[in-house]
C-alpha cells in the first residue's frame, strides 16, 4: 500500500540512497531539506519541504503540508565538518530536532516515526558483542559524552510518545558511496596518509553498515515491525587489527603504523584510540529473528571490496 513519507536528512548519505527505493515502491515521497538548493530537479522526490528541524513552527507548518504516514528522520550534523564539530552539530540535531519532529509529525497525524542511531554509543563492556538491551555511554567523557546523552535523549523521544510509533535503527560504521571510507573521503584520507594506526594489544571492535543495508532496513520498517530500537549491522563485528590493515590494502594505502597505548594517547585524540582499543561491536540478532532481514553486504570485507571496484560478486 503506497504511504506519504517524509524524509529528513534526504541529502545525507542514507537519504539519498532511500529516495529511488521508495519511489520504487510506489511512496509518495517528500524530501524535507534546511536550504531549497540542497535537491537539484532530478531528485527523485515528489516534493520538497523547506523546514529546519530546530525551528518547531516552520517544521509543523512544512508537515502539516506533506500529510505524511512515516516520517523519516536521517539527518546529521557532519558534513564537512571536523569532528567535534560535526559531534556538537549532531548533538544539538538530536536532543532537540528530534523532538520537534516527534511533535510535529504527532501533531499531523503521522502513524510512525523511524530515527537514526548508532551502535558505537554503547557502554564498552568487556570482549561482549552488544545487543538493543545494553545500555548507552551516556557518561562518556567530552564530547563523545555529550552526543551519546543527545542520542539517548532522541531515543525517548522517539520511543516513549503514546501518539505514534517510534522506531530507532541503530547503524554501524556506515561505509559506502559518499562516506567517510569511500576515495576522498575522511577515512580514506587519514589510511592512505598513515594517520590511522594499530595499537598494541587494542581490542576494539567496529561493526559495519552499509549505506544500501542501512537503507533497505528503513524500508522494511515503514510497516512492519513492531515499535523499538534495532541494531543494524553486518554479520561480522570486526577487530581494528584486522579490518584496517585490509581496507590499507583494497585503498592502496601504505600499511598502517604499530602505536603502543601509551604512544597513542600521546599522538591521537580520545574518541580514535577509545574507537581503535576498547569500542565494542553489535549483533544484528534480533532484526533478524524478527524481520527476517539480512544485510545485502553480509561482510565488511566483501563491501569494502565492491567500494574500490574489487568485488567479483
Amino acid at each position: 500500500m503506497p504511504l506519504r513519507v517524509v524524509v529528513a536528512g534526504a541529502t545525507g548519505v542514507v537519504g539519498r540512497t532511500l529516495l529511488p527505493l521508495l519511489r520504487e515502491r510506489g511512496h509518495h515521497v517528500t524530501a524535507l531539506v534546511r536550504h531549497a538548493g540542497r535537491l537539484d530537479g532530478t531528485a527523485p522526490v515528489d516534493d520538497v519541504a523547506v523546514a529546519d528541524l530546530l525551528d518547531p513552527a516552520g517544521l509543523s507548518r512544512e508537515l502539516r503540508r506533506a500529510a505524511p504516514d512515516v516520517v523519516i528522520d536521517q539527518t546529521s550534523g557532519f558534513g564537512k565538518a571536523d569532528q567535534d564539530e560535526g559531534l556538537r552539530r549532531t548533538a544539538q540535531l538530536r536532543e532537540r530536532g528530534a523532538k520537534h519532529l516527534v511533535d510535529a509529525a504527532v501533531e499531523v497525524g503521522a502513524r510512525r516515526i523511524i530515527g537514526q542511531s548508532m551502535t558505537a554509543a554503547y557502554r564498552p563492556h568487556g570482549h561482549d558483542v552488544l545487543d538493543e538491551e545494553s545500555p548507552l555511554w551516556t557518561d562518556a567523557p567530552g564530547c563523545w559524552g555529550s552526543a551519546v546523552r543527545a542520542l539517548a535523549a532522541m531515543e525517548e523521544a522517539l520511543l516513549t510518545c503514546p501518539d505514534i510509533e517510534g522506531v530507532a535503527l541503530r547503524y554501524g560504521a556506515l561505509y559506502g558511496p559518499n562516506t567517510h571510507y569511500a576515495p576522498g573521503g575522511a577515512i580514506h584520507e587519514r589510511v592512505c596518509g598513515s594517520e590511522l594506526p594499530l595499537v598494541y594489544d587494542g581490542v576494539g571492535l567496529t561493526s559495519f553498515t552499509h549505506v544500501d543495508d542501512a537503507a533497505g532496513a528503513v524500508l522494511e520498517m515503514l510497516t512492519n515491525g513492531e515499535p523499538g530500537t534495532y541494531n543494524v549491522v553486518d554479520n561480522e563485528p570486526a577487530e581494528s587489527t584486522e579490518w584496517l590493515p585490509a581496507y590499507a590494502r583494497m585503498a592502496g594505502g601504505p600499511a598502517p603504523v604499530s602505536l603502543t597505548l601509551d604512544q597513542a594517547k600521546a599522538q591521537l585524540d580520545w574518541l580514535t584510540v577509545h574507537q581503535l582499543t576498547e569500542q565494542r561491536g553489535a549483533t544484528n540478532f534480533r532484526l533478524r529473528e524478527t524481520m527476517g532481514w539480512r544485510p545485502t553486504w553480509p561482510s565488511w570485507r566483501e563491501g569494502f571490496a565492491n567500494l574500490f571496484g574489487l568485488w567479483a560478486g
